[in-house]
């Protein structure tokens, strides 16, 4: 399916700093069709990564990581 980032939203404490940003992504092939909107929070960043040094590419693809880890299915579960 092919996913596209539809929209990119910082969010903002009361001081001012970043504190998460949402990530809007859509889809279609055929008859299925998926939306989703991801944050993508402090916690999903690795070592030495903070909001002010990400590029959209960079927070883009963290957003999608998510979006898979949050949308994978385990087999055994059913």
């Amino acid at each position: 399916m092919n996913i596209k980032k539809t929209a990119l939203t910082y969010n903002f404490d009361g001081d001012g700093n970043t504190s998460s940003i949402t990530v809007s992504l859509s889809g279609n092939e055929g008859a299925d069709y998926l939306n989703a909107n991801i944050q993508v929070t402090p916690e999903d960043l690795t070592s030495g990564q903070t909001f002010d040094n990400l590029t959209m590419k960079d927070i883009t693809t963290i957003a999608r990581k998510k979006l898979a880890k949050a949308t994978a299915e385990d087999a055994g579960t059913k």
